[in-house]
């Protein structure tokens, strides 16, 4: 009986501990992230703040091109570094100061009727953006399509 007690105290102990270190993080602004901890299964803290201008929708560890086997699969971070990507004025822009802009294709399981008139159009836009700006394109995953 004491044994419960005295086990049932020290994990007590031992989680509000661990609450307290949590609440503290928190309040030195940091949400208890470390520069080069990953805080989220999507991107760590000092990803984050580089690229705050990153669109809202794209995650760092989205995966922009698949790789045959899961194993060489692009992700938006890796992309970015091969850019040498950087914010600058609330703007994503490239090593050569051309902004970057994210273009999602469509994808679908079974095509809709219309899916010639989709790709067509999705075609045209992603030739204009071209002409701008550098377009990272987020691919299907083949598995998947």
């Amino acid at each position: 009986m004491y044994r419960v007690v005295i086990v049932s105290l020290v994990v007590l102990l031992s989680m509000g501990t661990a609450l307290s270190v949590q609440r503290q993080s928190w309040n030195n602004g940091d949400n208890g992230a470390r520069a080069n901890e990953s805080t989220t299964p999507h991107s760590s803290w000092h990803d984050a703040k580089k690229f705050d201008c990153l669109p809202k929708d794209v995650l760092m560890d989205e995966v922009v091109s698949y790789g045959p086997r899961g194993k060489e699969n692009i992700t938006v971070k890796k992309k970015l570094q091969e850019l040498k990507a950087r914010c600058r004025n609330g703007k994503l822009l490239d090593a050569r100061n051309k902004e970057i802009r994210f273009f999602r294709i469509s994808c679908w399981g079974h095509p809709p009727p219309n899916y010639l008139q989709i790709a067509e159009r999705e075609r045209q836009e992603l030739e204009k953006l071209k002409k701008t700006y550098n377009v990272v394109v987020m691919a299907c995953n083949r598995m998947v399509s």
